[in-house]
């Protein structure tokens, strides 16, 4: 007796099925929001990190603010990546675009944020470091997103 095989459709369910009909462009403020989320206490225990070194050191050639900022930057793409990364795995219909997008709206945030706490001490400054965070937010949240999708058409 012949049995016959019905195809088998997987209809993502439960909180994939929401993820699936999502919108792309919310897939760019989550993505900021994570961004946002993962670098604040990543910097916070970096600064720590920092000020525990340049204590230490105390006797010794100074490091400066250079090492801070170096730190700072590496744990901002860092997270740059991750939230990318993040976005292009959880986010069946982004594309590239949507990542590095996310990667400037949590950029704009972060510096809209350091200039109501009036972190910059000029107009040069204060633009300097929005041109930095954003090309640095954006490029490695691309970054996450392109790692995301040459792993997944790999396998």
């Amino acid at each position: 007796m012949a049995t016959r095989r019905l195809p088998v459709i997987q209809e993502p369910t439960g909180d994939d099925a929401v993820a699936a009909t999502r919108p792309s462009w919310q897939w760019v403020l989550i993505g900021s929001g994570l961004f946002v989320t993962i670098w604040t206490p990543s910097v916070g225990i970096t600064l720590a990190i920092a000020r525990k070194i340049a204590a230490a050191r105390a006797g010794g050639p100074p490091l400066g603010p250079g090492l801070a900022a170096a730190l700072v930057a590496l744990t901002f793409a860092l997270s740059a990546v991750a939230a990318g990364y993040l976005v292009a795995r959880f986010g069946p219909r982004t594309r590239l675009a949507h990542t590095v997008f996310a990667g400037l709206v949590a950029s704009a945030e972060i510096w809209l944020l350091a200039l109501l706490g009036g972190a910059f001490t000029s107009v040069l400054v204060a633009c300097t470091a929005l041109v930095s965070l954003s090309l640095i937010g954006g490029v490695f949240c691309g970054l996450g997103g392109w790692l995301r999708r040459r792993r997944k058409s790999a396998s």
